[in-house]
Parts: structure tokens; C-alpha cells; sequence
């Protein structure tokens, strides 16, 4: 147990009235069936405190079933403790009188190891701080209920004006209740995994965020987005966990490359907006797994889009064009010193702000193309055109027009002589 660990279980133990909500199965031992127990896991408080006029202490289970509770002394009472799986939230507490083993799980574990404390030292005689001890009378329902994780809000009359989001909430839906900007409050809910606020009339990610640090899903659909909301793409956290990421039905017209610094990024979805390109980057989006961009003004995609291994792509109702082997030039001119040392920045992921260089500079490497063999390129490069079949990324497809067919116009770009020469040599060579 490191150091710090220890500093919050003494801090809990010393400035809190010490009550564990758990879930708790009972074991009735003297029936000679370890395995005999009382019904599922329900939910529980325990607490230990003294009962006047006695000085002895307490421990007292209380539970959904039987709120009054019932006490077992601890000293001289307690024949051992398991501990072995303590680290989640797990442990085991026999008793002498009566035979009875309470076994506790999902607690909190700094709580649970705070609580076993105060009893190891109860059993050992060493008085406890008074401070710890509590109450030893009944409880409401409300105080052993397991605390909400989920709450949905549909309308806007349940929505929450006087009173705080629950802490303990993981999933959190808000639709259909005109809101405008992010609720601040939301930000502070630091368990949160899940935040829906689809069908509203966001046109913002505030900054705030970034506090959400567990946010794994984020689901926008429905709102009044006219640009990617790029602050998503700079966060830290957000760009470590965001696994699905929902902004369909809006007005956005593009994806900025900084999508592709979302290295967790494994579902997007982006049907029904007025998209007229994806970022030539999009194939470092390595967990990428299902892509669905129907109902928009795509007319290519970029060559980077056929790195992808997808489970799933949908991209169905676009303006795609069929085109030939085209190449836009017969040569590739030579790099100047700018664009060599931008290729090398792109090439190396070396970071950059508009603090480090001026921000012509770093929209010019924004531009960055992506080479059919992985390198990065500028204006000294030769476009090029070709038709792919989008089973070479994913067998689970659908059709991209209503004749079926699989078959979508790929734009990108040759960085070299050498690359240009593959090309005309056999312009299927990258797709094999």
C-alpha cells in the first residue's frame, strides 16, 4: 500500500463518521453449508458505533430488508477477516456469535480498508477516535439505495434546476430540452462515461470538458453544429479515452485533420450533414472500427480511408463520382526547403501551436497530404484518381447508391518520382 493510499484511508478514518455502503450476502455457517445463503446480494450500511448504555462496540448491518438493523459486537466477536480481495471492494468479516459470515463486495475501496481499520483496532482494544463512530439507528431507504449511475432526461420540465446532478452518474441523456449551451454542472460529475445530448441546440463544446475524465462516449446528434467542434481534438484526456463519438444530423461541411489526434476513436458516426470531404489523415485512426457518414456531399475519399480495417461502413446517399487511373501531372517537381521541413515535422509527430509558429505555418502543415507509401507531402506532389472497392476495408458494407455497388472514387497523392512510376505501373499495387 503506497503512501498516498495510506494518507486518505488515515484521513477518512479520522475525519468521517464511519459508514460503508456495500452490497453484503450472508452465510449462515452453523447450517454446515458454507455455500447456503440468504438470497442475492442486496444492498447495505454498516457502521460501527457504541449502543448505550453499554461501552462495548458495535458493528451494525442495516439493508433494504431490515432497516433497523442488526448489531454484532466486535471485540472478542470477530474471528477473522478476508482481505485477500480487498483492492475490489471485496472482503469477507466472520463472526464467533453468530456463526455468520458477511460478505461484502462493490464498495468503495478507500472506504471498505477505512472501515476494517476502525475494526482491527476495535478487536486489538484500541479505542478508536469518537469521531468515527456513529449512530447506531435505523436508516432510510434513501441512505442504503446504491447510488444512480444512469439518468435520462426527455423533457424539459425533469430537468434539474434547483437541485445538483447525482455525483455517483455514469450515463447521463439529455434530449429534447432546447438546451443551447452546456450545462456547467455536468463538468463536475467525474464519473461520468457517457454523456447523450442529442436533440438540442448546442452549437458549442465549452472547454469545461476536459474535466470529464473518464468521457469514453460522446453523442451530439441533432443539434446546430456548423463546425467540428475542434476543442475535442486538443483535450488530452478526451483525445486519450473518446471511443464513440455521435455528431450526425447537423450542418457541419468538413472534418478537420485533428479528428485523426483522437488515437481511441473507434465509432463515428456522421450521416446527414453537408460534408464535402474527409481528413487525408484518416487512416491513423488505427481503432477506428465503424464509419458511417450517409447523407452527405462527399464526392471522393481520401486514399489514407483504405488503411482502415473496419467492422462496419456506411456511406450511402453521397455524390460520388466514377472516375479512371487519372494522374493530375506526368512529373513530380522537387521539394523546396519549406516543404522538406515540414515533412519532416509531419513525418516525426513532432507537436505544434500557433505559440511555437506563425499560424500560416500551421495551417500549411494542417494541409499535409499522405503519400500512398506513408509519407507526408505539399504542393510538390501529383494527385491522383482511382476506384476502390470498399471490401477491401470491411465486409459488413452498404451499398453506396441504389444500383449497389461498392465501388467509391479515391483522391491522393504521390510524393516522388518513384511513387508516380508504381502508380502508372499498376495503380492497384497500394490496394492489394
Amino acid at each position: 500500500m503506497g503512501l498516498i493510499e495510506q494518507s486518505r484511508i488515515l484521513f477518512s478514518v479520522k475525519h468521517s463518521r464511519m459508514r460503508l455502503c456495500c452490497d453484503i450476502e450472508v452465510v449462515e455457517r452453523a447450517t454446515g453449508s458454507l455455500s447456503l445463503k440468504k438470497g442475492k446480494p442486496i444492498r447495505a450500511q454498516l457502521a460501527v458505533g457504541k449502543s448505550p448504555p453499554s461501552d462495548s462496540v458495535y458493528m451494525m448491518v442495516c439493508t433494504t430488508k431490515n432497516k433497523n438493523g442488526t448489531k454484532y459486537q466486535i471485540k472478542g466477536n470477530i474471528e477473522k477477516v478476508f482481505t485477500k480481495c480487498v483492492s475490489e471492494g471485496k472482503a469477507t468479516i466472520r463472526l464467533i456469535s453468530p456463526e455468520r459470515d458477511i460478505c461484502i463486495s462493490k464498495a468503495d475501496v478507500i472506504q471498505l480498508k477505512s472501515y476494517l481499520n476502525i475494526l482491527k483496532q476495535v478487536v486489538q482494544g484500541q479505542m478508536p477516535d469518537k469521531s468515527v463512530f456513529s449512530s447506531l439507528a435505523p436508516v432510510s431507504a434513501k441512505k442504503i439505495e446504491r447510488p444512480k449511475t444512469v439518468l435520462v432526461i426527455t423533457c424539459k420540465k425533469d430537468y434539474p434546476l434547483t437541485t445538483n446532478f447525482p455525483s455517483s452518474l455514469e450515463t447521463l441523456q439529455v434530449h429534447d430540452c432546447s438546451m443551447k449551451k452546456m450545462d456547467s454542472r455536468i463538468f463536475q460529475l467525474r464519473n461520468l462515461v457517457c454523456l447523450d445530448l442529442s436533440d438540442n441546440s448546442l452549437t458549442e463544446v465549452p472547454d469545461g470538458i476536459e474535466k470529464l475524465q473518464n468521457l469514453s462516449d460522446l453523442r451530439l446528434k441533432c443539434n446546430k453544429f456548423e463546425k467540428f467542434p475542434m476543442n475535442i481534438c486538443r483535450l488530452k484526456n478526451i483525445q486519450n479515452n473518446l471511443a464513440v463519438l455521435d455528431l450526425s444530423n447537423n450542418q457541419m461541411k468538413e472534418l478537420p485533420v485533428q479528428i485523426c489526434e483522437l488515437a481511441n476513436l473507434a465509432m463515428l458516426k456522421m450521416d446527414n450533414n453537408l460534408l464535402e470531404a474527409v481528413p487525408p489523415t484518416i487512416g491513423r485512426l488505427a481503432n477506428l472500427k465503424a464509419v458511417s457518414m450517409s447523407n452527405n456531399k462527399l464526392t471522393v475519399l481520401p486514399a489514407g480511408f483504405m488503411r482502415l480495417r473496419l467492422d462496419s461502413v456506411d456511406l450511402f446517399g453521397n455524390n460520388f463520382v466514377r472516375t479512371e487511373n487519372v494522374t493530375s501531372r506526368d512529373h513530380v517537381d522537387v521539394p523546396s526547403l519549406v516543404e522538406c521541413a515540414a515533412r519532416h515535422i509531419r513525418k516525426q509527430r513532432i507537436p505544434y501551436t500557433e505559440d511555437d509558429l506563425h499560424t500560416h505555418l500551421c495551417r500549411y502543415l494542417d494541409s499535409a497530404r499522405v503519400c500512398w507509401c506513408g509519407n507526408f507531402c505539399f504542393q510538390c506532389s501529383v494527385a491522383y484518381s482511382h476506384m476502390v472497392n470498399l471490401r477491401t476495408v470491411t465486409s459488413a458494407i452498404t451499398a453506396v447508391d441504389l444500383t449497389g455497388s461498392t465501388f467509391v472514387p479515391v483522391q491522393g497523392f504521390l510524393c516522388s518520382p518513384q511513387c508516380l512510376n508504381k502508380f502508372k505501373t499498376d495503380p492497384n499495387a497500394y490496394w492489394r
